[in-house]
């Protein structure tokens, strides 16, 4: 099969073996995958990933990783083509997605990351393995490049759940990337009464319009508190999703959320970064980091898609072909970009 491979810091698209499918597992044919702003930062940052794995404790990766090539990609969808022993109730030209893990006895925690391990391929190529227990069968009528926003779907509604958000209370979110969006949609979605988006890009901006933002406020303009308290009469708001992920966002999160409030740390910044504890005392606040999505969120996302009770397609910027992939890792530094979803068949 073809596949877009990471080895080090360079991209190629090269001939693998078809995977086979073992216990327990099915094999896939991509119909479409997403780009994330995490595989970006691997190829850019894999060794700051691995060690910053390490410290937090997490197995996921060893030693032979930067060399040994990966493919990654994480937000898919596929359709079945052969089922290993026990997985014959998934019926080959079945439409499937899931939480991009593998079920991994061998592992030390029982599971391996699809898109981020040597030992199984991810969905930047025309094949991918998947564990059975871990599929859901994609709805009918959502679109293969619709279907293949599940996963950031599902991470702005972890976002959205870990905030707490109280009747009444307002956000903003800081940044109108694809996790700033997939956040706006949910906060909308699950009644917010207004909902500010503070984004340097005019297309994201425009962007945020239409997915339903209260207010769009363009930061080298207009003070991003002044338009807030103009806007909704209130010093600042009680909820603010940081979703940039560079140096010195955090801090600015901090200085514009209200006393007693609440920073959801969505964004993943690569580089040490610096705050100031006393604003953080002095407010008492609270910073809360999130990752990823449980598995109900996910189904939850992938329900709510289908039911087009949130819509990701105004997201979806660009569908291009594998052969295409490494160039637009280099592309996707411009924020007219959003979402771009790779077909390998095309």
């Amino acid at each position: 099969m073809r596949a877009m491979v990471l080895r080090g810091k360079t991209l190629a698209v090269e001939t693998l073996d078809v995977p086979e499918p073992g216990p327990g597992q099915v094999l896939a044919r991509v119909l479409a995958c997403g780009i994330c702003g995490s595989d970006l930062h691997a190829a850019k940052y894999l060794d700051d990933m691995i060690a910053a794995a390490r410290r937090s404790g997490s197995t996921q990766w060893d030693d032979s990783v930067a060399t040994a090539g990966m493919v990654m990609g994480h937000e898919f969808v596929a359709e079945v083509v052969k089922a290993g022993a026990g997985a014959e109730a998934w019926e080959p030209g079945t439409r499937v997605t899931s939480i991009p893990v593998m079920i991994d006895p061998s592992s030390p925690t029982g599971m391996a990351a699809i898109g981020y391990s040597t030992k199984f391929p991810g969905a930047y190529g025309e094949y991918v393995l998947m564990s059975a227990p871990l599929l859901l069968r994609v709805p009918d009528g959502l679109p293969d490049e619709v279907a293949a926003t599940t996963e950031p779907c599902a991470v702005g509604l972890h976002a959205v759940r870990e905030a707490r958000m109280q009747p009444g209370e307002t956000a903003l979110v800081m940044g109108a990337g694809p996790i700033g969006l997939m956040t706006l949609l949910w906060l909308k979605h699950d009644g917010v009464p207004h909902v500010a988006v503070s984004e340097l890009s005019a297309e994201r901006r425009e962007l945020a319009r239409k997915l339903g933002a209260d207010l769009i406020i363009d930061p080298r303009e207009t003070p991003v508190l002044e338009a807030i308290q103009q806007a909704t009469g209130r010093p600042a708001p009680p909820v603010v999703f940081e979703c940039i992920g560079v140096e010195g966002t955090l801090q600015q999160a901090m200085d514009l959320v209200d006393r007693m409030g609440r920073v959801i740390v969505v964004g993943v910044c690569m580089q040490e970064d610096r705050i100031m504890p006393m604003v953080g005392i002095n407010k008492q606040l609270t910073l809360k980091f999130v990752l990823g999505y449980t598995p109900a969120e996910y189904a939850e996302a992938l329900d709510a898609l289908g039911r087009k009770a949130v819509d990701t397609s105004p997201l979806i910027t660009r569908v291009i072909g594998l052969d295409e992939l490494p160039a637009a890792f280099t592309a996707l530094a411009d924020p007219r970009d959003c979402k771009v979803i790779v077909m390998p068949s095309r």
